[in-house]
């Protein structure tokens, strides 16, 4: 398992391809931080930046607890 700075996914005929692809990487730590990168990629047909902003607040939120800050 790798920690990555960007990922990009090409998918064939993605002009029916509606679902979302979530590509995580390692975590790590950086000072009192952990950190995770994560890749998105969506079709805006189905969804947009409204949408994944509030997934990311979500996950946010669930990593939070989890890591026993909120």
């Amino acid at each position: 398992w790798v920690s990555v700075d960007s990922f990009d996914l090409t998918v064939p005929n993605l002009d029916n391809f509606f679902a979302p692809v979530f590509t995580m990487g390692k975590y790590y730590t950086q000072g009192d931080k952990v950190l995770m990168p994560l890749a998105i990629q969506v079709h805006h047909a189905v969804c947009d930046g409204f949408h994944v902003g509030r997934m990311l607040n979500e996950l946010q939120q669930y990593c939070d607890e989890w890591q026993g800050g909120a």
